[in-house]
This record gives structure tokens, C-alpha cells and sequence, in this order.
């Protein structure tokens, strides 16, 4: 299989997992340019500055314990040190560049995800490029691309959750354990993936089911989180909308905001509606929960656009939602 056609394969589905991991933050969506230079970083500079490093790393343990026994220490260790480290690069400098869209954890998780799916896409390539049959190729496309298509998204989405929880953590030692935590995590989740597989070759293939627990971990925390983002983007709307009714919001428009379910299903108007709103909610709590300097001229320029996006239908979908 042509690189160049392997590469066309493996778009549609990264895509669809990253956009499903977007989805866990339902109103305040995530410029997509920050989205898109999260992927790219992890796509070329985090894939490059890990293999270096595993590289760095394996000459001199080649020496010590031979070839294999370097291939066993660089897959269970070194990987998930070095590809973590690079990988949740990413989110460090989007945390530290563009503070004010780093809101919380669910921020984090869909940053980190996102360059962990661009790693993954550039290796999978490679992976596949590796391949000398089209059957080879099938089943490494169907176990990789498809049933494992997440890991490297989860595994730096835990570092994001850190650099998410250490954005308004009021010390900076609570700051250094949230983020030092988050790629701890990562580093072990991934761990225990790539030593279950080192393990498998060596004394059987029970050691995959440690691999499969820890993937399916991930998925049910990931499950869980998307529910308690909801809540919490509810919750925020009740407490920092409340007083914009009726000048900003009408009484009908505000039910709406705290009653939505389906928010997927709603038209276009109405998301950018939501997302307004959501603008809105964060920049009060920002600023009265944690007295960041908001300009006044930004609230008022949210509270503008929801005037303007304002439709009576709102209150009809609140009920049917």
C-alpha cells in the first residue's frame, strides 16, 4: 500500500476521533487554529524530538543489555517517557501562550488529545509503511487505526486535565503537582499499554488484557468527564447568566441555557448562540471567582452578540431537550 493512500485512510477516522473528543466541551468550543497547531505539533515536532530521544537512549542501553533487550526497555520506558514529554509540549505552550483559552480541564483534555491523535496519525503511517501484504496491512490498519485509534489521544489528555486543573490551582506547588501529575499519568497508562505488549511476546498473550483494561479505563473516564463537563457548563450558565435577565437574556432564552441536552442536534444559529453564552459565563467566573482582570468592553461585546442571536424558539427547545 502506497504511504501517500495509507495516509488518505487513516484521515477519516483520526478526524472522527478528534472531533468526538472536542465534543466533551459543548458550548465554549476551542479555536480551531489552536486545534490545528496542536495536531501539527504533534505530528512533526513531538514525533521527531521523541524518536531522537529513544535514539539517545538505546545506544547505551544496546550496549548493556544487546539489541532486544534495548528494544524491550525503549518500548515498555523510553516510549512513554519521551513521546509523553513531547507530546504534552503542546499543551504546555498553549497553557502558557494563550492563557485565556485554557479554561479548565475539559480545555485541557481536548488539546492534549488533539496532539496526541497527530502523533498517532504520523506513526501510524509509518507502522504501515512497515507492511508487506495487503492483509498485513488490513489487520494492522483494523488494530491500530480502528480498535486502538485513541490511545495516544487519552494518554495526553490526562496531561491536559493537569495543566486544566493547575489553571486556576491558587499556589504554584498545587500548580507543579497538577501538571507534574497529568504526565505522570500519562507516562504510566502508557506504560502499562506498550509493557503489556513487550510482556505478550515474552511469556504469553494473558498480559493483553492489561493492555485492554487500561484502554477501556480510559474510555469510561473519558465517558464519565463528557457528563460532568455538561453539569458544569449547566451550573456555570445558572450562576454567571442569571443576573443578564432580562437586559442581556430573555427569562426564556435563560431556561434554555440551563435545560439543553442535546446540543448537537441543535441548528447553527443556535450553536453559536450557545457558544456566546458559554464566552460570557467564563469570563464572569474568571472574573469573579478568580479576579482576572476581564475588560469590561469584552463582556459587553458578548452580551452584544447574544442580544443580537437572541431567537424566541430558544424556550421551545429547552422543553423538548
Amino acid at each position: 500500500m502506497p504511504v501517500w493512500l495509507s495516509a488518505i485512510f487513516i484521515a477519516a477516522p483520526t478526524f472522527a476521533y478528534a472531533a468526538l473528543v472536542r465534543s466533551i466541551d459543548h458550548f465554549e468550543k476551542e479555536p480551531p487554529k489552536y486545534l490545528v497547531a496542536a495536531f501539527l505539533w504533534g505530528m512533526l515536532p513531538a514525533a521527531l524530538l521523541a524518536l531522537i530521544a529513544q535514539v539517545f537512549l538505546q545506544v547505551p542501553t544496546a550496549l548493556l543489555l544487546g539489541e532486544e533487550g534495548a528494544a524491550s526497555i525503549g518500548a515498555a520506558l523510553y516510549a512513554p517517557i519521551t513521546e509523553e514529554l513531547a507530546k504534552g509540549a503542546a499543551v504546555a505552550i498553549i497553557y502558557a501562550q494563550r492563557r485565556r483559552e485554557f479554561d479548565g480541564w475539559a480545555d485541557g483534555i481536548v488539546y492534549g488529545s488533539t496532539a496526541g491523535f497527530g502523533f498517532a496519525y504520523i506513526e501510524n503511517i509509518l507502522y504501515l509503511a512497515d507492511t508487506e501484504t495487503l492483509g498485513e496491512w488490513l489487520g494492522l490498519f483494523f488494530l491500530r487505526v480502528i480498535v486502538l485509534g485513541f490511545m495516544h489521544g487519552f494518554w495526553t489528555s490526562l496531561v491536559g486535565i493537569g495543566f486544566g486543573l493547575a489553571r486556576y490551582a491558587p499556589r504554584a506547588e498545587l500548580k507543579a503537582i497538577y501538571i507534574g501529575g497529568g504526565f505522570v499519568a500519562a507516562m504510566l497508562a502508557h506504560a502499562v499499554h506498550n509493557g503489556s505488549l513487550v510482556l505478550a511476546g515474552l511469556i504469553g498473550p494473558q498480559t493483553l488484557c492489561a493492555a485492554m483494561l487500561n484502554y477501556g479505563i480510559l474510555i469510561a473516564l473519558m465517558i464519565g468527564l463528557r457528563f460532568v463537563s455538561r453539569r458544569h457548563d449547566h451550573e456555570m450558565f445558572r450562576t454567571y447568566l442569571a443576573d443578564e435577565v432580562p437586559h442581556t437574556l430573555s427569562p426564556q432564552a435563560y431556561a434554555a441555557l440551563i435545560s439543553f441536552r442535546r446540543v448537537s442536534e441543535l441548528p447553527q444559529p443556535h450553536r453559536l448562540f450557545l457558544q456566546a453564552a458559554a464566552e460570557l459565563a467564563q469570563r464572569k467566573k474568571q472574573q469573579r471567582r478568580y479576579n482576572e482582570p476581564i475588560p469590561q468592553e469584552e463582556l459587553e461585546r458578548w452580551r452584544g452578540t447574544l442580544r443580537q442571536l437572541s431567537y424566541p424558539q430558544l424556550g421551545t427547545l429547552a422543553r423538548e431537550g
